[in-house]
């Protein structure tokens, strides 16, 4: 009886912290058209901030990334690194950027076979 009750709260346990974590974030996958893919925030009243950027390409490559934030007309280079021989790459912002309504993230890679997700939360 014990047994039982110690897994029962266990995955209690399990399921409210996966649950907690889902609540603070969403993934959302681009395809890289033409090595490019744009994220933009067309919600009045709404921020959301990245988390993570990751990067998966059909075969393992060489390819210079960038990312971008586009915010009232101006474009600001976040992060620039060229990736070698791999078939991945997580990106991490080293602050958190919100984006606001009308700001964009603007991923770019010299390799357009592949697709991005990005990791993001509402603030």
């Amino acid at each position: 009886m014990k047994r039982k009750l110690l897994v029962m709260v266990l995955a209690s346990a399990v399921i409210g912290g996966a649950l907690a974590a889902m609540a603070e974030g969403w993934a959302t996958t681009y395809a890289l058209t033409n090595g490019t893919a744009t994220v933009s925030n067309s919600q009045a009243n709404s921020t959301w901030t990245p988390l993570a950027v990751l990067w998966k390409f059909s075969a393992t490559t060489n390819t210079q990334l960038t990312v971008y934030r586009q915010s009232q007309g101006v474009t600001f280079v976040l992060s620039q690194f060229e990736a070698s021989n791999t078939a991945s790459v997580v990106w991490v912002p080293e602050a958190a950027y919100p984006f606001a309504f009308g700001d964009a993230l603007l991923l770019t890679s010299s390799v357009s076979n592949g697709q991005v997700q990005v990791i993001r939360k509402g603030n």
